[in-house]
Parts: structure tokens; C-alpha cells; sequence
């Protein structure tokens, strides 16, 4: 049996990873009329720029036994793989998706639907519709439906999977949602970095994003490697999410006298 516990951590995971994005879109969008075309190359420069372009890339380069050779090291892994690749192709998404796309809609507010895109793409994407599948399994389980729905379905490995849903503690799903909220502040005052390099004409910015961004990738991968708890690698996200409100509220304060666009 799947315990209560866990299935109230799953939904929360999921409202944090599937309903929030949602409920932040129409709020602000009420609040400021930002334009939805922001919002929505915000999510097409994530879908193109890291999962159709960067993550089979890396599927095609980690079958190569020079690079299987490399992910070994630590370094390697966590620096170039895990960090720097992962903000190298999203800060030129965002960059280019500023300078073509949404050239004349500059503004604050529309930096902000932009981030809510992106970040509610990847929140949407890789963790809630995880979370609506394993709600949807879990509960099957519980029924006594999952051997006969399920099972035949997922072959030898559904003992696995319904081993995980089972066994694994509720804190590990519940995580989950709490990493969600956090990342999605980080999302937005990367967008709105990037957005002020575009804003001012400094490349600079640019790099300071691509830079935050691979030390922040890289700081996660590192210490899940080290053998740090998981509520350790939380409250170092968490701290990075505490900074990124920092920087987005001098940001608006910077970009808020431009013109509206």
C-alpha cells in the first residue's frame, strides 16, 4: 500500500509543479495585462533549447565510451554536464528568444510572464506530469488494480516501480513540490537577467546568467554526488530562490521607468 502520507506529498508536488505556474500566470496576468506571446516563448525556448536540443544530445554523447569515460569524474560531471551545458543552451534561448521573437516587448512585466513560461514548461514537463502518473499508479496499487491494469503494461518493470511508490519515504515526493517553487523563482530572475542585457546592450548580463545558472547546476549535482542529504541540496536551492527574489525585485525597480512594451 502506498501511504496516505505519500499521496498527500504527491499532490502537493503536483499543484506546486502543475497548478502553480497556472495560478501565477492568470494573477499576474490580471495584474499587469502582460502579453501572453511572452509567456508562451518562454516555454517554446525551453521545450526547444533543452529537451529537443540539449538532453539527446547528451543521450547521444553519453553512448560514446570517451565521454562515458570523462562522466566519471566528478568535475566533469557536475561543471560541464550537469551545470554548465544545462545554462549554456538555456541563457542563449532566453537571449535570442528576447532579441527576435519578443524584440519591442521588453518590459518588466513581460520579462516576468517569460520566466513563468520557461519555468512552468520545466516545472510542468519533467515534474507534473510525473507526479499526475504516479498519483494515478499509486492509487491503483492501493485498489488491488495495478497488477491487472498496470502491470502487463510496464513488464519487468513494474515490481520496481510499485516497490518505489511503496517504500520510498514521503518526504522524497514532497520535496519534490517544495524544489518546484523555489526553481520557478530562480527561472524568472534568470529570465529577467537576460532580459537587461537585451534592455541595455551589455552581453555582460548574458554571462552573469549563464554563470549563476551552471554554479547553481553545478552546486546540486556536486552534493547529490557528495552524499548530502536531500533536505541539505533543498536549502541550498532554497538560498539560491532567496537570492534570485532578491535580484528580481532590483531588477523590476531598474527596468519599471523604461517604457512598457
Amino acid at each position: 500500500m502506498v501511504s496516505t502520507a505519500s499521496l498527500v506529498a504527491m499532490f502537493f508536488s503536483l499543484c506546486a509543479s502543475l497548478f502553480l505556474p497556472v495560478g501565477l500566470l492568470i494573477y499576474f496576468y490580471r495584474r499587469y495585462r502582460f502579453s501572453l506571446k511572452a509567456f508562451f516563448v518562454g516555454a517554446g525556448v525551453f521545450i526547444l533549447f533543452q529537451l529537443l536540443l540539449r538532453l539527446p544530445l547528451l543521450n547521444y554523447l553519453s553512448a560514446q565510451p570517451w565521454f562515458s569515460r570523462l562522466s566519471t569524474s566528478i568535475l566533469f560531471s557536475a561543471l560541464l554536464v550537469g551545470g554548465f551545458s544545462a545554462a549554456l543552451v538555456e541563457e542563449c534561448g532566453r537571449y535570442l528568444g528576447f532579441r527576435t521573437v519578443l524584440k519591442g516587448k521588453l518590459s518588466w512585466d513581460n520579462g516576468l510572464a517569460y520566466g513563468l513560461g520557461h519555468g512552468g514548461a520545466e516545472a510542468i514537463i519533467l515534474v507534473g506530469f510525473t507526479y499526475i502518473n504516479n498519483i494515478v499508479i499509486s492509487l491503483m496499487i492501493n485498489r488491488g488494480t495495478f497488477e491487472q491494469l498496470i502491470a502487463p503494461r510496464l513488464g519487468t518493470g513494474a515490481a520496481l516501480v510499485k516497490a518505489q511508490l511503496v517504500g520510498l519515504p514521503p518526504s522524497l515526493f514532497l520535496a519534490s513540490g517544495i524544489e518546484r517553487v523555489f526553481t520557478l523563482i530562480i527561472q524568472i530572475a534568470l529570465s529577467l537577467i537576460v532580459l537587461l542585457a537585451v534592455r541595455r546592450k551589455r552581453p555582460f548580463y548574458l554571462l552573469w546568467a549563464i554563470l549563476l545558472h551552471s554554479g547553481l547546476n553545478a552546486g546540486v549535482v556536486y552534493l547529490q554526488a557528495g552524499g548530502f542529504s536531500l533536505w541539505v541540496i533543498e536549502l541550498f536551492i532554497a538560498a539560491a530562490a532567496a537570492a534570485a527574489l532578491y535580484l528580481i525585485l532590483r531588477i523590476r525597480a531598474a527596468l519599471e521607468n523604461g517604457v512598457r512594451g
